[in-house]
């Protein structure tokens, strides 16, 4: 089992990252931190600042790893603080201090979405632009413009680049998980499909085998029996197989063909169309899913007299003369075969047939009739 791979860990992972570089910018503006402190007059005033100073850059670098994750009000007001200590230091070191302020918004736009964060960071970016047009002039005051609002709006954009990452990557893994479980449900479905129809006419036929040794004694027929279990098993080894390895394929005339053996072996009559010629090629396959299933159905439970498949060029008909209920409850293959012809584009029909029994009936409609 993977952990730490969801959009939150990836998420907070990026931003103790981005923190980690606010620490190492703290240290390298350290020398600026020092004059500016260092500049103030008063002894006390100095201790102040400095005391500020310090628990300012405490809240900014560790509010992004240590708030991350929580509720929007506890990131609102962590940020907001952390703005008010740095209005306050920016207040204190004078009109030339502005940059003190990058510390808190870098931290804002690690922490807060887009509107909250523009709530919070417009305020204070004004307030700075005005106080430096107040003493120094316009130029001064549009560098502190662009300065401010460029930093926040970088670490923005990284924030929402590592969120955007961290999304993509749990949708690829949501999706493997969904892809991995569309393939076991297509190798269950497969082989639902060939043992349930291949193990009941091995059974068949082995049944034949033992009725005749027990009521003729005719070795010679029991052996073509018993050959023909053999054969039909090793085929059903090489299906499973194949399936397993997704070579699998199969072909309408051959699911007719088995439905022929199988129905022989059951004492069923069978009408068959003597060819595929007219069915779409690339509706066989799945119309040779409906052959099989049904075929197998009215082996196992109609108690038939003859069953009859019917082609068209986008339709096939399975329908048989049994003992059918009244209501039909389908079971795990016949939901299956409803799946492959919803994915071919097509509908199942399983019903009572006029005059008794059951019919299947299974159509694909052309593009334009979907429409």
């Amino acid at each position: 089992m993977r952990t730490g791979t969801g959009p939150g860990a990836s998420s907070v992972r990026g931003r103790v990252l981005s923190s980690a570089a606010g620490a190492v910018i703290a240290l390298l503006t350290l020398p600026e931190w020092a004059a500016a402190v260092a500049a103030l007059p008063d002894p006390r005033t100095r201790a102040a600042v400095a005391g500020t100073a310090a628990l300012y850059a405490l809240v900014c670098v560790s509010a992004v790893p240590l708030a991350s994750g929580t509720r929007l009000a506890v990131r609102l007001a962590v940020c907001l603080g952390a703005l008010a200590l740095g209005a306050a230091l920016a207040a204190a070191l004078g009109p030339d201090a502005s940059w003190v302020l990058l510390f808190a918004l870098a931290a804002a736009a690690a922490l807060l979405p887009a509107g909250p964060l523009a709530a919070a960071a417009v305020p204070v970016v004004a307030a700075a632009s005005v106080g430096e047009l107040a003493a120094g002039g316009g130029r001064s005051a549009v560098a502190t413009l662009l300065v401010l609002t460029t930093s926040t709006a970088a670490v923005a954009l990284l924030r929402a680049v590592v969120d955007a990452n961290a999304a993509l990557r749990t949708a690829r893994d949501e999706i493997a998980v969904l892809a991995a479980e569309r393939e076991r449900h297509r190798v269950a479905r497969d082989l639902h499909d060939i043992l349930g129809h291949s193990l009941t006419t091995v059974l068949l036929k082995a049944g034949v085998a033992r009725r005749v040794l027990e009521t003729t004694g005719d070795t010679g027929r029991a052996a073509a029996e018993l050959a023909e279990v053999e054969e039909l098993a090793r085929a059903a080894l090489a299906d499973v197989r194949a399936t397993v390895a997704d070579y699998r394929t199969v072909t309408l005339a051959g699911e007719l063909a088995a439905a022929a053996s199988a129905l022989a072996a059951a004492g069923i009559a069978a009408d068959l169309p003597g060819t595929v010629d007219d069915v779409d090629p690339r509706l066989r396959t799945v119309f040779g899913y409906v052959v099989r299933e049904a075929v197998t159905n009215a082996v196992r439970h109609s108690r038939a007299g003859t069953v009859r498949v019917r082609l068209g060029r986008r339709s096939v008909e399975v329908a048989d003369d049994g003992q059918a209920a009244a209501a039909v409850r389908p079971g795990s293959g016949l939901r299956g075969l409803a799946e492959r012809m919803r994915e071919a584009g097509g509908v199942l029909e399983v019903g009572l047939r006029e005059g008794g029994g059951l019919r299947v009936f299974a159509y694909v409609p052309e593009e334009g009739e979907r429409r």
